[in-house]
């Protein structure tokens, strides 16, 4: 019993010391830069008009060590991991001026999607963070992907949650609603995405928009989108999750 009671000290930092390192939240989990401001070798691109990895006038490009995206075609830049799952992505975009038909007088548009799976089309089975004027934070499911909303489900076509706030909305250039979280035009904005199994929530400058589950599919590719608007991005981080 002696021995015992010498012993337990020594016992007990021993369970504490492994039940920690058991515990030890995310110690070894490295952020991903997918956007690494020397090149764009993450991501492969996809136009409409020319498809995979061709791009001639060269919508995606690296300048400063920002991501611009000119808009002029429909299409994305999308990760070449093809499954990504269980992260927070945190996305830093602001929009320049030029914009493009046929959306050259409508709200700037683009976004970021995440779960892609599948073929290369405009658009793919994912699901979407939507960056449009007045409308930034709103979720879109797209070509067969489902997400429940507040007891609703949307899916297989494509189909968008707005987020509270949103409306009344108009679809032109420069629209800023009433309880708009967007900064003005040409001012640095900051997404969060948190994907967690079924789980997909979005923030926007620090304003939740919506929360959704049920998500399917629920990992794959990240794309971000060109769709007639000129739009940068200097942060594409992502935070792996336990």
């Amino acid at each position: 019993m002696k021995l015992f009671r010498l012993l337990l000290p020594c016992l007990l930092c021993l369970v504490s010391t492994l039940l920690s390192g058991c515990i030890s939240p995310n110690k070894n989990r490295k952020v991903v830069h997918l956007l690494n401001h020397k090149d764009l070798n993450n991501f492969y691109s996809y136009l409409k008009e020319f498809g995979r990895e061709n791009d001639p006038d060269h919508v995606f490009t690296l300048t400063n060590g920002m991501l611009r995206i000119s808009g002029q075609y429909y299409g994305y830049l999308a990760t070449r991991e093809t499954n990504y799952a269980n992260y927070k992505l945190i996305a830093e975009f602001r929009w320049g001026e030029k914009t493009w038909a046929p959306r050259e007088t409508n709200a700037r548009d683009s976004g970021v999607l995440v779960h892609f799976v599948g073929k290369d089309q405009v658009w793919p089975k994912s699901i979407e963070a939507q960056i449009i004027e007045g409308g930034t934070g709103d979720i879109l499911v797209v070509s067969g992907a489902y997400l429940t909303v507040d007891g609703v489900t949307k899916g297989p076509a494509i189909a968008r949650f707005d987020r509270p706030g949103r409306n009344p909305w108009q679809d032109i250039k420069g629209f800023r609603g009433p309880h708009e979280v967007e900064a003005p035009t040409g001012h640095w904005n900051r997404m969060e995405i948190l994907c967690q199994g079924q789980d997909l929530g979005l923030k926007v400058n620090g304003h939740p928009t919506l929360s959704g589950t049920r998500a399917s599919p629920h990992a794959g590719k990240i794309l971000v989108q060109s769709e007639g608007a000129e739009i940068f991005f200097r942060r594409l981080d992502l935070y792996p999750l336990p």
